[in-house]
């Protein structure tokens, strides 16, 4: 008893020490705990727009596989332009959560490529979209048929 008598100052302020450290600890807990609850809603969001994305295709075949030609001097060019930056949306979606989802986007490029070699200013997209973009354009739309 003596022991603690004296040393009771040094055992306080060690008590107050361990409290913090382990208070320090529970705030990074947490803050981890929070991160990883928002990474998998992100994921999940970017999962369900991409759902909504497939949906949106197999319920407009005509979008999906285009006549682009036919299409930029119908009604439905602006329809049919929603639907591409829909696509381009999806992919700043996916491509932001996880790495990787940028070469499954590359076959929806190449099926929409005279829209995509149309665009002009990337900067209004996403780093990611926009190198998408600038990359597939630089690949592939020296070989796009232009319309008549």
């Amino acid at each position: 008893m003596e022991f603690l008598n004296r040393n009771s100052g040094a055992i306080q302020a060690l008590g107050a020490i361990l409290t913090v450290i382990l208070a320090l600890g529970a705030l990074v807990g947490v803050k981890m705990q929070i991160d990883s609850a928002d990474a998998i809603q992100k994921s999940q969001s970017a999962r369900d727009i991409y759902r909504e994305f497939l949906s949106l295709s197999v319920n407009k075949p005509e979008f999906s596989q285009p006549d682009y030609c036919a299409i930029s001097k119908s009604p439905q060019s602006s329809a049919y332009e929603a639907y591409v930056e829909y696509l381009l949306y999806t992919a700043d979606q996916l491509t932001g959560v996880e790495k990787g989802w940028q070469s499954t986007f590359a076959p929806y490029l190449e099926t929409h490529a005279n829209y995509i070699c149309s665009i002009t200013e990337v900067d209004e997209y996403s780093d990611s979209v926009a190198d998408l973009i600038t990359e597939f354009k630089a690949e592939s739309c020296k070989s796009v048929r232009k319309c008549p």
